[in-house]
């Protein structure tokens, strides 16, 4: 019985590896077929190229603000400088197996601030919630702004499902909580107590929903910087939902960084919304090179200093109370 968790450990591996293997090998292929288109991409012009690293500088600041503000509701202190080295350690050690990065900020916070790994929980799955519901609104408004034809129905029934299934959480009583020590029932008391947290008088889930809503814009527009040097024309509708699609796969990540996934799901999302699915995938894979350049430029310094310093500096608190 001991080594159960080991085995099943061993073949969650192999299974992931697997199949991170099997996409980015299918992208590979798609890639290699669509040379020649994109060759475009490697004469991405410089103020392009520029533009979208400052869209991934933003977006980092944006994540930094969130984060340091969700922990201050769980009354821990993080400096800004501290919280950004932090996430930015996270960004690259996401690319390795079983979501590194999220399991060493937990064990950072848990060292330095003696914060539970349960109160750390409900603090990534209310964001997660928020930026599913907002980039849904977001969507959903885009499309009522457009023209939507008939091969958008699709997206727009995922749309409404998700706000609707996002906002039911947001404003659901804790005391209407599954019972029972289940994993799903134990989530979703971890997520209420997260999200009745962070709702307070509202003012903290309008700040996060704005906060998300500059993450998703710089999504978006990091995507239109790359159709655009392909020359493809994409809709609004089509931005805000591969920008929103680009923000989901970076809240879970199903394999490593999900590299491979996140091309193969969103070129295919493209080719829905009307574009064809090699530009999609040419212009999701240059966005992919450009956020892992940025990924280890910042992500390397950041895992150095955080080595260096052993634990980011913080005051002696009192351990704040399990979530």
């Amino acid at each position: 019985m001991a080594d159960r968790p080991l085995t099943a450990s061993r073949w969650r591996l192999v299974a992931v590896t697997f199949f991170q293997v099997a996409c980015v090998a299918y992208v590979a292929h798609v890639l290699y077929g669509e040379r020649n288109e994109l060759r475009q991409a490697l004469h991405l012009s410089a103020p392009a190229l520029g533009g979208l690293f400052v869209l991934l500088i933003l977006a980092h600041v944006q994540r930094t603000l969130e984060f340091t503000y969700m922990l201050r509701r769980l009354g821990v202190i993080e400096p800004f400088v501290d919280g950004f080295m932090l996430t930015g350690a996270g960004y690259l050690l996401n690319h390795l197996p079983f979501n590194a990065g999220l399991i060493m900020r937990a064990a950072v916070l848990k060292r330095v601030h003696a914060l539970p790994y349960t109160s750390y929980l409900s603090l990534t799955m209310v964001n997660a919630l928020i930026n599913v519901a907002v980039g849904a609104l977001m969507g959903l408004l885009a499309a009522a702004a457009g023209n939507v034809g008939p091969r958008s129905a699709l997206p727009l029934l995922v749309l409404g499902l998700a706000a609707a299934a996002s906002l039911a959480f947001v404003w659901l009583p804790r005391r209407l909580a599954p019972r029972g020590d289940g994993f799903i029932a134990q989530r979703i008391r971890v997520l209420l107590e997260g999200v009745a947290l962070i709702r307070g008088n509202g003012l903290g889930l309008l700040l996060l929903a704005v906060l998300a809503v500059t993450r998703l814009v710089g999504a978006a527009a990091r995507l239109w910087i790359c159709f655009g040097a392909l020359g493809a024309s994409i809709s609004v509708l089509g931005a805000a939902l591969l920008g929103w699609g680009s923000v989901l796969f970076t809240l879970v990540n199903v394999t490593p960084g999900n590299l491979g996934l996140r091309e193969l799901v969103l070129s295919l999302a493209a080719a829905e919304l009307g574009t064809t699915h090699s530009i999609g995938m040419a212009a999701v894979s240059m966005d992919r090179v450009v956020l892992l350049a940025y990924t280890v430029a910042i992500g390397a310094p950041a895992l150095y200093s955080l080595r260096r310093r052993g634990i980011f500096r913080a005051s002696p608190r009192a351990a704040p109370p399990a979530v």
